[in-house]
């Protein structure tokens, strides 16, 4: 019986965690001060091209100072390496650029402004912040781990009233692919954006909307 009640446990399907949403990311820029600190703007950076550049925790973690450029209308990022890149040839994620409070690239200049990132230096894009009487500045070496961003961001979920349970590690990149997927994003650059090799894979990033749901039997319906 014990035996019998342990491997029915073990084969409950593991709860789904939920995308986050661009309304998230508007109340994270909203929850900012006027005059915000270093550790917040840090965060809401990591937040947004995680969202926008459908990264991944560990892609985020290896991202160097001089892997990211700014041009007039957009970004390049510099993926050295990552989950389905086997043979290390790098891969580039671009993202425009849009000009409101909401951008991603005007969200990640603003970090790189107050940490006084050196754009030519091959150290890491995140680091610890040192705390001071006369403020905060990023470390001059090091990294954030993998560990230290998911609790960076899952407390940021929760100051917002989220219960930080229903979302994980993924959660930005997904809910960045079913952004992109709802709104009609053609297959090829959706894929090549997201870097996945294969359809169940990028699949089992989005979460499809009511609407687009509904949209199927739309076209199924007959006009009276």
């Amino acid at each position: 019986m014990a035996l019998a009640g342990l491997q029915r446990s073990l084969s409950k399907p593991r709860r789904k965690k939920e995308p986050v949403s661009p309304v998230m990311l508007k109340e994270m820029v909203d929850s900012l001060d006027q005059d915000p600190s270093l550790s917040d703007v840090r965060a809401v950076a990591i937040a947004f091209i995680a969202f926008y550049g459908f990264l991944r925790f560990d892609e985020v973690v290896k991202l160097r100072c001089c892997d990211v450029r700014f041009l007039s209308d957009h970004m390049v990022i510099k993926i050295v390496s990552s989950k389905t890149d086997q043979y290390r040839q790098g891969d580039e994620v671009v993202i425009a650029r849009s000009g409101s409070s909401l951008c991603p690239v005007g969200r990640l200049e603003l970090y790189c402004r107050m940490a006084r990132v050196d754009s030519q230096s091959a150290e890491c894009l995140f680091r610890g912040i040192v705390k001071s009487k006369n403020g905060e500045r990023l470390r001059s070496l090091g990294s954030l781990s993998y560990s230290r961003i998911r609790e960076i961001l899952m407390g940021k979920i929760k100051a917002l009233g989220y219960d930080p349970a229903d979302y994980g590690t993924h959660s930005f990149r997904s809910g960045g692919a079913s952004l992109a997927a709802n709104r009609g994003v053609p297959d090829r650059l959706f894929k090549k954006h997201g870097r996945w090799k294969s359809e169940s894979a990028k699949d089992g990033y989005i979460k499809d909307s009511l609407s687009a749901r509904l949209d199927v039997s739309r076209k199924l319906l007959l006009n009276s």
